[in-house]
């Protein structure tokens, strides 16, 4: 018999900050133009500088990658989301200067279409589970970020089942590694 679709809530997937996290890394999203010499054009270093900015203002941020992406697991996603939204927005603002000589472009058109598909594959995925999603969302928002997730009015408790298929369907889709792809392409004017 299955189990029943339940609608999923709208979830920032992999992390409020993939849109900047994964724009930042690659030698193919760094700035053309020349950067203020406190700005660093390295997405490690940058990134780096970044999440030490947001544990220094009480925000438990990870290191980046060896390419300054950010890929949160559930648990550093979760330790994140434990900080009141004010004091994380309010780190970001303050420590957004140490990505200003990346390229934080906005996603184009064509990039958000193809999240876009990564995302129904990721519902396609969780309907397996017994979770209906709702509609994809990609959407721009500020300081080079972009949300992934799903839009839903009534979302549902977060659960640990719910988490548990969440992070086997991300991983079975390769979500990070997907949008990473797309948003460094974009970046690049590929």
């Amino acid at each position: 018999m299955g189990h029943p679709r339940r609608p999923l809530p709208q979830i920032m997937l992999v992390g409020a900050l993939i849109g900047c996290a994964a724009g930042c890394g690659g030698a193919a999203s760094t700035v053309k133009s020349r950067a203020p010499a406190s700005f660093s054009t390295d997405p490690y270093i940058a990134s780096s500088r970044y999440a030490v900015c947001m544990r220094h203002h009480g925000v438990p941020h990870p290191n980046p990658d060896k390419r300054g992406d950010f890929h949160l697991t559930p648990a550093e996603e979760g330790r994140m989301r434990a900080v009141p939204r004010s004091k994380r927005e309010a780190a970001g603002k303050a420590c957004f200067h140490h990505l200003k000589g990346l390229n934080m472009a906005p996603l184009s058109r064509h990039a958000k279409e193809r999240a876009l598909g990564v995302l129904r594959q990721l519902s396609r995925c969780m309907q397996g589970y017994g979770y209906a999603m709702g509609p994809p969302l990609v959407k721009n928002m500020s300081r080079g970020r972009a949300f992934f997730g799903f839009r839903n009015p009534h979302p549902p408790p977060l659960t640990k089942r719910l988490a548990q298929a969440q992070h086997n369907c991300e991983k079975r889709v390769d979500m990070a590694g997907q949008l990473d792809r797309i948003i460094a392409d974009d970046r690049s004017g590929l």
